[in-house]
């Protein structure tokens, strides 16, 4: 340690066992890229699901509530509203689930879940980030290139997903 009071301070932190963009690869079984598939699309039917039923509530109280009748600036205001409503839905979907129990139910079907680098549990900022970087415009397709185990939404939160069945 340095006596200068100016000097950066140092981290002790070291990876465990090897490391490829700041994630730690031993000790830990990732997820392969069929279960990770298997993720995305239940857990996306899943989130179409519950939009659809935040959606439907949605319509029928603003149908109840213009007596049946909408005007096309409301039925457009109610579209604008229903897209809101989805992705909250997405969002208290992904991060409630994973900050709750480091899974989804598509990763929960396929033994798989979400931690950090270091396979500890992941942070809710780690989660909330992880959440937000799946909106990235063609996310789902960084999974084609480079590390085929790591999409753009794990290598940008620093979490990754584990199979513990493995």
């Amino acid at each position: 340690m340095s006596d200068n009071p100016y000097a950066s301070p140092q981290s002790s932190f070291e990876p465990i066992g090897n490391s490829v963009g700041g994630l730690a690869i031993d000790n830990m079984p990732v997820a392969s890229q069929n279960k990770r598939l298997i993720n995305f699309f239940v857990d996306n039917i899943m989130t179409q699901i519950l939009s659809m039923a935040g959606g439907f509530v949605l319509g029928m109280a603003a149908a109840a509530n213009a007596g049946g009748q909408l005007t096309p600036e409301e039925a457009g205001r109610l579209q604008l509203l229903g897209m809101l409503v989805g992705l909250i839905i997405m969002l208290i979907y992904f991060v409630g689930m994973e900050v709750a129990t480091g899974a989804t139910i598509g990763k929960l079907l396929t033994g798989t879940r979400v931690v950090n680098a270091g396979g500890g549990k992941a942070s809710f900022g780690q989660i909330f980030g992880r959440t937000l970087a799946r909106m990235i415009p063609f996310e789902p397709f960084s999974f084609l290139f480079g590390d085929k185990t790591t999409g753009w939404h794990d290598s940008l939160s620093g979490t990754r997903v584990i199979d513990t069945r493995g």
